[in-house]
């Protein structure tokens, strides 16, 4: 079974993905950045959902660190955001995302959307 670590502070987004995900995939909830980052010392996914907007660490700051680990580079990372604007996902591009999922997070683009990045 693949593993998604999915990454939001809001505990009704986490609680859908894991709702959404869970027949298919083994997720993993964090409510952080810095918890994110600490399973990643462990632990590598299939894939990340990252929330853009999270206090502390936002998304692209989680991305930028991803990133400069070798281990971690070739994990694919979507990220979770209700700013869909062409800011925000050129941003995210530059930084290496595998793509958007626009929020309220709904279950048929969700499921696609992972499906196109890691398969079932």
């Amino acid at each position: 079974m693949k593993t998604i670590l999915v990454v939001d502070d809001d505990k009704l987004n986490l609680n859908n993905a894991l709702k959404i995900l869970s027949p298919t995939y083994k997720v993993i909830p964090v409510p952080s950045g810095k918890m994110a980052l600490n399973y990643l010392s462990k632990n590598i996914p299939d894939l990340i959902l990252l929330d853009v907007l999270m206090p502390e660490m936002d998304g692209f700051e989680v991305m930028r660190e991803i990133r400069t680990h070798e281990e971690w580079i070739d994990i694919p990372v979507i990220f979770l955001t209700a700013d869909v604007s062409p800011e925000t996902c050129e941003k995210g591009g530059a930084l290496g995302a595998s793509g958007f999922m626009a929020k309220p997070l709904e279950a048929s683009r969700m499921i696609s959307g992972v499906e196109a990045v890691i398969g079932k």
